[in-house]
């Protein structure tokens, strides 16, 4: 055991361990006492013998031994428990064990020990502050109880419990007062508050502790009674402070407590603070209590709240009636807490808070008025916030609250009784009147009223539209006078009872707002009640004037102010809003002083601070209202100048602290508007200067902002009065130079007004312009001095020469546009010179507010110098544009990008380039067209369309279109070409003004005088506003006139180019003068070249050579006058290279045409023409795609590529390039007959993919020399090898669109452009040369042309890689940049090739194209017909090869086709020929129905890809399919689709094809043409190929020649006979047809009839001369061309059905050549000298078969004649001109023509869509009723023979309407012609002249036409273009039929056969309704329809040829209904 010293030592120890084991050892014999205690706790003993059983040691030994070390212990344990820092836990656990080990063994010994019997538990109470300070709180509490239990013992109190009885106290009571009283209750009390004070540590959530603690509290009384005042004081502190903290818990944790644990606490806390000293802290005890109450109102229920909030307030409403002096201030600031709490309170507890306020009110009411007056403020002010709550926040809260007060009148009264005493009570000082209350300070009061006001302030103010309402509370005001009172009076303390340091308090934070609501809330209630209304309007005031800090309540009081004004004004009540926003710009004005003074200071952080651009936009506010002001003043008097002079002194005292403040605009803007109102007869002209001049207070400078902002606010409204405007502006500027800036200080503004002078004088017109470049140099030169004195300028000053200078040059070069500018040491360079060195100048920088005008201004430049080719200077403008970008950080991409989306990045006419980073329209060089059309489309998608958006989406479609030009789909193109036209031209419209004139020029072609109808420019300018103001409505996107202007002139290139590809001619000359003329008054030379070189060719395909020369020469011309001033090389080697291709073209086609040979001379000027281009496009420095080791390098790796993939074999063939190449280009090799007939024999691939050829291996394996499975791979390995050695067109097109470097862009762009005038010029070279029978040279011209699709040069490759290269040219690519080029080279190709066939019989081969095999030749031509299927002249030509091949295949050997196609050659023949008939219609028929359907559509915008999709049409209008692969299939269609009626297509090939033919066949040289005649049916097809081997001359003879001179003697005539053709091939094998037509003419013409009114024999002599020869003419055509083969015009062919009744009389080759003819259904009419006899015998014998097969036939009626199956002729535009109907076969046939199949199915499908199909293979065709028409009889009066012959015919059929003897409007035609079903004319020429052809064109949907005028059906040419005439109109614009006439005719012959028809229409429709036997009701198709009455109609004329063959039948077979409604 250790010993007592031992323990007491480790007792002492750092860190005592094991200590309580120690202690246990060591005090080990108390343990039987410790044993005994434990039993008599467990097991209480039930008699005295228990007790007797434990022998218990001695006590008092044990005292002895053990007291020293207890003590010592008991001394030392609470010393280390209260150390610090703390020992371990668990040490102090152990101590703690130990310490109570202690303690019961000293209570053991106790007895022993002389001392007071309670010092034990003295040790015990130390014992448990030593718990206390561990936080062992519960372990204290418990030990605390047992220290009141032995106290208890002590005292001598019973503690056990009674039964019945409560329970036992737990604290003594002490009755004594003696001193050892005083003692006792001192330790009792310690322990008590130490149990309180524990339990309020603890936070026990267990109910009972509090309970316990209470009744603590409660039994403790008397113990206090005993204390000494000391004592008392300090034990009764710490109770009360407990009991706070206890309190303020429980409230806070109340949903786990009873509420009437917490009212019992809180009531025995409060009792508590009574007692003490510190009673007067009740209220703050309260106010925690009601403060933690209420921030859980949301988690609380109501009932809880106001049970504890009203026992809270009942207990000190108690008090304060007991000491109102002391308590009241307290109890009412925690009334005020309180009201508050409940009126922010989400839940609703302001009605019943309220209510007991109110019972509050009337508890203090009869003792306490003042305090009752206070709580009925505050209950009415919850009532009115219960109702808001009630109603609900969206509701109107004012009107709610208001509501309240006037159905509640005993509430009003009370509010106002309270307010009238507490006025009462108060003086004007605020200080007390009663006595009785004078300690009570008037803040309560101030609170209470504060608190009644703010929210039903607020509440009238939000809900300011309601109050202001005529509702039901309208008539109730006078009733809340209480309540305008109450906000009276809180304003009247706030502004004059209240100290400085008051308001300040009540102004900080928050409550800024306060007065502010209140006052105009009272100012509200003042208007309503109409009382006090100056005293509430001085209030305001004096708010607003003010100088309390914060300012914030001006900002809060302006924005009332301006609500109150605006609803005042909505509800007309004028006055009082001007008021009310009289007070809100006060507001404002000083507001934004005050920001000014804070802002120039600093002195001070304020909340208030704002930014310069801050305190700027509220200028512009107030300024805004000022001028609203000035709106609501109705009067325009002297209070006019009141405001707004005393609004502009506030502006300039603002000004004189911050001098960038904005002028207020608006204000000025108001007051120039005003000014225009008050503007009469006497000129009133008031200015602002005069109105401010006299202020003091506003300086100069401030002066002249204001004069400024004026000259622009007149500027912008002088759209109202011009005159008046220039005045006032004129007079603003001579102030603002002759008072304002007059100092030396004051020359840079000056100068600013200079040039806005210069520009007002621009406004005024170019008249002004001289004085304006004046006021320009004056203010150069000023800066100018300015610059030099100061030895450097200012930034401003800077900007404004600058400035001044471009606004000079551009001016100099508006007042002169046609002058020349651009030579060196001019003035307009030298202000540009000027300009650019002042801009470049390291430290210079442009204004912020400039920006955007200099920008506009050098881009301005830079437009006008591009368009003008002028690009000398243009790195230094874009240096300056550059800078300029930089300076807003934008990047240099970015930069480019903005540059080239705005066409700034090339001249005029230029390849634009593109970079990968021009987003979004980058998508404008990527290869899927769609994302083009929906990035065009998103830019315009917008409403409204801004003018950069427009420029954009043109741009994008402008290139769209180029890339479809240039890929041949020529209809998409136009209609993007279109949208882009149209969306610049309204750009156009927004920039320029011009004027045009009608202008007429008369050309004489062959001696016949052709009018040229254009409009010529009057005046073309700048609009006046546009000059100094360009578009920019979004970043970097800025609009010059210029810019617009030239992308303007570019569209009508561009849709004048894709109308002429097109043959529009009309449309595309008309757009192409215009452009011309545009760009000549604008001095363009650029565009006049490119307009005039357009004009000669399209004059030159229209056969106009002089016109076409003249043009021709003008663009030479024009190209050298401008060499020194187009500064882009390339484009003048571009247009020289361009001019003399199409001089020689024109010298070329002038040469074929012409009836005498060309004369060496001519046609050497032609060939060195195309030489002199050639060489100068092989010379010039057009740059290459890479450099030369680039290209070596790609070059490298493509081919390591290639050869890896080459057999050995061809690898060892591999010849070096330099051998691959001929260098010279002339170069000439002759092919051996091997190397042909392996060229024969080469494997072809179809466009289908098949393989045609031998059908052994053996001879491609001899001809290549390697196995035939590897021939495909190496052939597209060679095609990319050469591909990538040479940079194929493909890949160009490829890489141009992929590239993201600008410079390589612009390499392959004109690398590609460069590739288009070589194919161009080469091509006319081999033309050229071919035709003049150099077929050699033509052959090596093609190579060469071959060659530059692949490779840049014009060197042929060799023998070796021709096959390649034709296997590659050969094939379709999408996409293809040289679509059209390439096209020509084939079709030129495959021509040579076929005329190469004519030498085939001497073996001579000239070249490898010689060699090409026919399956081959027609793989490329179908490739040809692909690529050019939009391009009609050019589809024409391949269709006609084409047609022709496939008909001498079946004749000729050398041409046989191919095992798959043998068989088929009818069918490939027809269709061919039929698509080389009118395929410029047919392009016009498709563009039409894509216009139509775009105007049909809803949005034009969002439709214009769907209608431009090509796949939508329909496919009977397509010429051909998009790729070769689906042609089989296209044409398979394509006969599936006809109509049963037989379809007879006729042309001529005549020139160059006629040649190609005559040498193939070997006819005699007489022969110059041959007919190609076809019959198309949807089951059989037919072709013949015949020659005309007979000119069809007229044979005079000598007794009818006195009489024929009459014709032709015509020189008196006044009217020459204008031939509907130029020149025709007619003329050369048919002149007799001409001359028949002239005749015709001048035997009809007026003058004529007027020699021969004595003889009219001799007139009736003529016309039947003329009549009998167009018979015999017409006989000679069927006898002499068609012959035998005229039955063909019937459909018939020879069947081998008929053969039988011929086989006898034929010999076996006779019978096997029928045979073929039979079977091949195409027959050759063979002419040469050796079958001329073996020819005619065939057709001999066809003449007997087809006799044979009439005769087997039944005789045919008349009858049967009519109701046969009609016939329609697709003819020619060579051919159409003869009347083909009154051949003797077709004479009484039913007969239509039409210009193309496409028109008929055009025709079919407008008409039959709706119509269902009859199970017969009959078509159902249009329908028409005679009578539902509309007739225009003599509209020109003049015609009254036939006005008498059909006046009273039309009257008699009363439903007709139409017009007789007057002229309708073209809107009446229109209608006309849309609702009705016949037009009937009678009058002259065809009525284009009261209804133009292109207004008949935009119907969609037109009635059938009857045109009985001269020439009215004639179709007019003009060269190669599509012909134009009413007919076409008319079937364009859907007519089913058009009755017209050819040529001219007579009034009474015409008139008989009009009335014949007429006649028999209404036969046939008076019979309509009777069924036909054959078909269904309603449904005949057998019936006689429109054209079956011609024969009948014709033969009621006199001369039956002369007049009856002019009329034809254009159309479809169109069937008489009646239709319903039609009674007659």
């Amino acid at each position: 055991m250790e010993s007592d010293a031992s323990i007491l030592s480790k007792l002492q120890s750092p860190s005592p361990s094991d200590i309580h084991r120690l202690f246990t050892a060591y005090l080990h014999p108390f343990t039987p006492f410790f044993a005994l205690s434990a039993a008599i706790a467990k097991k209480p003993a039930k008699s005295s013998k228990c007790k007797s059983k434990i022998e218990l040691p001695a006590i008092r030994p044990l005292a002895k031994q053990f007291i020293s070390f207890i003590h010592k212990a008991l001394s030392l344990i609470p010393k280390r428990l209260c150390e610090s820092p703390q020992i371990p836990k668990n040490s102090a656990m152990e101590l703690f064990d130990s310490y109570l080990l202690c303690l019961n063994c000293l209570e053991i010994i106790a007895p022993e020990l002389s001392g007071k019997p309670h010092s034990v538990q003295v040790q015990r109470i130390r014992y448990v502050h030593c718990l206390e300070n561990w936080c062992l709180f519960e372990e204290a509490e418990a030990e605390g109880l047992v220290v009141l239990e032995r106290l208890n013992a002590i005292a001598g109190v019973e503690l056990k419990r009674k039964p019945g009885k409560l329970k036992a106290r737990l604290v003594p009571e002490l009755k004594k007062e003696e001193e050892a009283d005083r003692e006792l209750a001192a330790i009792v009390l310690e322990v008590v508050v130490t149990l309180v004070k524990c339990a309020s540590k603890r936070r026990s959530k267990i109910e009972a502790d509090y309970w316990r603690v209470i009744s603590l509290v409660n039994e403790s009384e008397s113990c206090f009674k005993i204390l000494d005042a000391k004592d008392y004081e300090k034990f009764h502190h710490f109770l009360e402070t407990n009991l706070h903290i206890i309190t303020v818990f429980l409230v806070a944790e109340i949903k786990s407590f009873s509420v009437d644990l917490i009212r019992e606490f809180s009531t025995v806390t409060f009792k508590e603070y009574k007692k003490s000293c510190a009673h007067d802290q009740i209220y703050k005890v309260a106010l925690k209590i009601c403060h933690s109450l209420f921030s859980q109102r949301d988690e609380l229920s109501v009932d809880i709240i106001l049970e504890v909030f009203k026992h809270v307030l009942d207990f000190m409403a108690a008090e304060c009636k007991d000491g109102a002096e002391k308590i009241a201030p307290g109890f009412l600031e925690l009334v005020c807490y309180c009201a508050n709490k409940c009126q922010s309170a989400t839940v609703v507890l302001c009605d019943p808070v309220a209510q007991y306020l109110y019972r509050l009110a009337r508890f203090f009411h009869q003792d306490f008025l003042f305090i009752s007056s206070i709580l009925t403020l505050y209950a009415s002010g919850l009532l009115g916030s219960s109702s808001n709550q009630l109603k609900g926040e969206d509701s109107g809260k004012g009107v709610a609250s208001i509501q309240f007060f006037l159905h509640n009148t005993e509430r009003l009264q009370q509010v106002a009784l309270s307010i009238n005493w507490l006025t009462d009570h108060f003086d004007t000082a605020g200080k007390e009147k009663s006595s009785r209350e004078q300690a009570i300070s008037h803040l309560p009061y101030w609170e209470a009223l504060k608190f009644f006001c703010l929210k039903l302030a607020e509440s009238i103010l939000l809900n300011r539209k309601e109050i202001f309402s005529e509702a039901e509370i309208a008539y109730c005001w006078e009733s809340l006078s209480g309540i305008h009172d109450a906000f009276r009076q809180y304003c009247h303390i706030f502004l004059y009872c209240l100290s400085d340091t008051e308001r300040e308090k009540e102004t900080s934070g928050d409550n800024h707002k306060v007065i502010s609501v209140v006052v105009v809330a009272t100012l509200m209630l003042s208007f309503e009640t109409n009382q006090n209304i100056k005293e509430s309007t001085l209030s305001v005031k004096h708010v607003i004037s003010a100088q309390w800090i914060p300012n914030k309540r001006l900002k809060y009081l302006y924005v009332s102010l301006n609500n109150i004004a605006v609803m005042l004004k909505s509800k007309n009540r004028l006055k009082e809003a001007f008021k009310v926003l009289k007070m809100c710009c006060k507001t404002l004005w000083n507001y934004i002083v005050d920001l000014c003074k804070i802002e120039m200071t600093k002195s001070q952080e304020s909340e208030d601070d704002m930014s310069e651009k801050s305190i700027a936009d509220l200028v512009m506010e107030a300024s805004d209202k000022v001028a609203f002001l000035l709106q609501l003043n109705q009067e325009c008097d002297f209070k006019v100048n009141g405001i707004i002079r005393e609004s502009i002194i506030c502006w300039s005292n603002a000004e004189n602290f911050i001098a960038t403040l904005p002028a207020p605009v608006s204000l000025i803007k108001e007051w120039v508007k005003i000014q225009y109102k008050l503007l009469d007869d006497n000129e009133h002209e008031v200015m602002l200067y005069p109105l401010l001049s006299s202020s003091k207070e506003i300086s100069k400078r401030a002066l002249g902002k204001l004069l400024e902002e004026e000259l622009f606010a007149y500027n912008e409204k002088s759209y109202l009065n011009p005159r008046y405007s220039l005045r006032m502006k004129m007079k603003v500027i001579n102030v603002l130079l002759e008072e304002i800036y007059v100092t030396e200080e004051s020359i840079v503004e000056k100068c600013r007004v200079l040039i806005q002078k210069a520009k007002l004088l621009r406004a005024l017109g170019l008249e002004q312009l001289d004085k304006g470049i004046l006021c320009l140099s004056d203010a150069v030169s000023a800066l100018k001095l300015t610059y030099v004195s100061r030895r450097c300028c200012s930034s401003q000053a800077d900007n404004l020469l600058i400035h001044a200078y471009l606004l000079r040059a551009l001016y100099t070069q508006e007042a002169a546009p046609q002058s020349m500018f651009l030579p060196p040491g001019s003035g307009f360079l030298d202000d540009i010179h000027g300009a650019l060195n002042l801009c470049l100048l390291p430290d210079h920088c442009h204004e912020n507010e400039q920006y955007e005008d200099m920008l506009y201004l050098w881009y301005q430049l830079i437009d006008l110098l591009s368009i003008k080719g002028y690009l000398e200077i243009h790195p230094r403008l874009y240096d300056v544009v550059i800078k300029l970008f930089n300076k807003k950080n934008i990047q240099f991409a970015k930069t480019l990008a903005e540059l080239w989306k705005n066409k700034r990045l090339s001249h005029a006419l230029c390849t634009s380039p593109c970079m990968e980073e021009l987003k979004p329209l980058v998508v404008g060089f990527h290869h899927i067209n769609y994302e083009i059309k929906q990035a065009a489309s998103d830019l315009i998608s917008s409403v409204p369309i801004t003018s950069c958006s427009s420029f954009l989406s043109s741009n994008l479609y402008y290139d769209l279109s180029a890339r479809l030009i240039s890929s041949g789909q020529m209809i998409e193109a136009l209609a993007y070409a279109k949208e882009a036209h149209r969306l610049r031209s309204k750009l156009l419209q927004q920039k320029f003004e011009y004027s045009v004139e009608k202008v007429v020029e008369t050309f004489d072609v062959k001696g016949e005088l052709i009018d040229k109808i254009h409009y010529s420019v009057q005046t073309f300018k700048v609009i006046d506003f546009v000059v100094t103001k360009g578009s920019c409505d979004y970043e970097g996107s800025v609009l010059t006139p210029w810019n617009v202007l030239s992308c303007y002139l570019e569209s009508i290139l561009q849709v004048g180019f894709v109308q002429e590809t097109l043959g529009n001619v009309s449309e595309a000359e008309m757009l192409l003068q215009w452009g011309r003329n545009v760009a000549q008054f604008q001095n363009l030379p650029l565009f006049e070249i490119s307009f005039s070189c357009l004009l000669g060719k399209l004059y030159r395909k229209q056969k106009l050579w002089s016109i076409s020369e003249k043009e021709l020469s003008s663009a030479k011309k024009g190209l050298a006058d401008n060499l020194n001033n187009i500064s882009c090389k390339k484009c003048l080697c571009m247009w020289e290279i361009s001019i003399n291709q199409q001089i020689g073209d024109l010298i070329l086609s002038s040469s074929c045409i012409s009836e005498e040979p060309p004369s060496p001379k001519t046609l050497s000027s032609a060939k060195s023409l195309y030489k002199l281009a050639l060489d100068k496009l092989n010379l010039s420095d057009w740059g290459t795609l890479y450099s030369t080791s680039e290209e070596s390098l790609a070059n490298d790796k493509c081919e390591s590529k290639v050869e890896a993939r080459r057999s050995r074999r061809t690898k060892k063939e591999t010849k070096p390039a330099s051998q691959k190449q001929d260098i010279v280009c002339g170069y000439s090799r002759r092919i051996t007959r091997s190397v042909h007939r392996s060229l024969v024999e080469t494997h072809e691939i179809e466009p289908a993919g098949k393989e045609t050829g031998p059908s052994s291996g053996s001879a491609n394996e001899h001809l290549m020399g390697f196995d035939s499975k590897s021939f495909s791979a190496d052939l597209q390995s060679e095609i990319r090898s050469l591909c990538s050695k040479m940079k194929c067109w493909q890949c160009l097109h490829v890489e141009a669109g992929e590239c993201c470097n600008l410079s390589i862009f612009i390499s392959m762009n004109w690398e590609l452009v460069h590739r288009k005038l070589s194919l161009r010029l080469l091509m006319s070279i081999g033309k050229f040369s071919g035709i003049f029978g150099h077929v050699h040279e033509a052959h090596e011209i093609l190579l060469q042309s071959l060659s530059v699709l692949f490779s840049r040069n014009c060197s042929k490759h060799s023998s070796d890689s021709l096959p390649f290269l034709i296997e590659s040219v050969g094939k379709y690519y999408p996409g293809d940049a040289l679509a059209v080029e390439r096209a020509t080279l084939l079709y030129f190709i495959c021509w040579f090739t076929v005329k190469s066939n004519c030498y085939q019989a001497n073996r001579k081969f000239c070249c490898e194209l010689s060699s090409i095999g026919t399956v081959r030749v027609l793989s490329l031509l179908k490739v040809s017909f692909i690529l050019c299927r939009d391009v009609p002249l050019l589809l024409q030509k391949v269709s006609r090869l084409l047609a022709v091949i496939y008909v001498l295949s079946t004749s000729l050997e050398q041409f046989s086709l191919s095992s798959n196609e043998q068989g088929s050659e009818s069918q490939w023949a027809s269709f061919f020929h039929q698509a080389s008939l009118g395929t410029q219609l047919n392009q016009q028929l498709l563009s039409g129905i894509m216009q139509k359907k775009q105007n049909q559509s809803a949005g034009v915008y969002e439709d214009l890809d769907s209608v431009l999709d090509i796949l939508d049409l329909p496919h009977s209008l397509r010429s051909a399919p998009e790729s070769c692969e689906d042609l089989e299939e296209f044409v398979l269609d394509f006969f599936k689709g006809l109509p049963s009626t037989p379809v007879i297509c006729i042309s001529l090939v005549a020139g160059a094809d006629a040649s190609l033919l005559k040498d193939l066949l070997h006819c005699p040289p007489k022969v110059q043409a041959w007919i190609l005649l076809s019959h198309l049916s949807s089951d059989n097809q037919h072709v013949v190929l015949l020659p005309v081997h007979e000119i069809l001359k007229e044979e005079a003879s000598d007794e009818e020649s006195d009489s024929s001179s009459i014709i032709f003697n015509c020189k008196d005539f006044v009217t020459q006979w204008q031939c509907p053709w130029i020149s025709s091939v007619i003329d050369d094998i048919a002149p007799v047809f001409r001359h028949v037509l002239e005749g015709n003419y001048y035997s009809s013409s007026e003058y004529f009839l007027e020699s021969i009114r004595e003889n009219t024999s001799l007139w009736w002599t003529q016309r039947n001369r003329l009549n009998e020869c167009l018979c015999k003419f017409l006989q000679d055509v069927e006898d002499m061309w068609l012959g035998t083969w005229k039955y063909l015009l019937l459909g018939m062919w020879p069947s081998c059905n008929h053969l039988d009744s011929i086989k006898k009389s034929l010999s076996q080759d006779e019978m096997d050549l029928l045979q073929l003819v039979v079977t091949k259904k195409c027959y050759v009419g063979l002419r040469s000298k050796e079958t001329f006899s073996s020819s005619s015998q065939f057709e001999n014998m066809m003449e007997l078969l087809f006799n044979s097969m009439l005769e087997m036939s039944d005789d045919v009626n008349q009858a049967e004649c009519i109701s046969g199956k009609p016939i329609i002729l697709v003819l020619d535009i060579e051919v159409q001109m003869l009347p083909w109907e009154c051949l003797p076969i077709l004479r009484n046939q039913e007969v239509y023509r039409m210009p193309s199949i496409g028109s008929i199915f055009a025709t079919l499908d407008r008409h039959c869509e709706n119509q269902k199909r009859l199970e017969s293979s009959d078509p159902v065709f249009p329908l028409i009723d005679p009578l539902d028409s509309y007739y225009l009889l003599n509209p020109d009066g003049d015609l009254s023979r036939t006005q008498v012959e059909f006046e009273s015919w039309f009257k008699n059929q009363d439903i007709i309407e139409g017009r007789i003897g007057t002229v309708p409007t073209v809107e009446e035609l229109s209608l006309a012609l849309k609702d009705h079903d016949l037009f009937i004319y009678f009058g002259h020429g065809s009525g284009t002249q009261y209804i133009p052809g292109h207004e008949i064109q935009k119907l969609d949907g037109c009635a059938a036409t009857l045109l009985l005028g001269c020439s009215s059906g004639s179709l007019y040419l003009r060269g190669s273009y599509m012909p134009h005439g009413a007919p076409l109109s008319y079937i364009l614009a859907g007519s089913p039929v058009i009755v017209a006439n050819l040529w001219e005719v007579t009034d009474k012959d015409i008139d008989r056969f009009g009335k014949a028809m007429l006649n028999a229409w209404l036969r046939e429709r008076s019979t309509a309704s009777s069924e036909c036997p054959r078909c269904m009701p309603t449904k005949c198709i057998h019936r006689p329809r429109i054209a079956s009455f011609m024969a009948q109609a014709r033969d009621a004329c006199n001369l039956g040829f002369l007049i009856g063959a002019s009329p034809v039948c254009y159309g479809v077979p169109t069937g008489i209904i009646k239709r319903k409604g039609k009674n007659r």
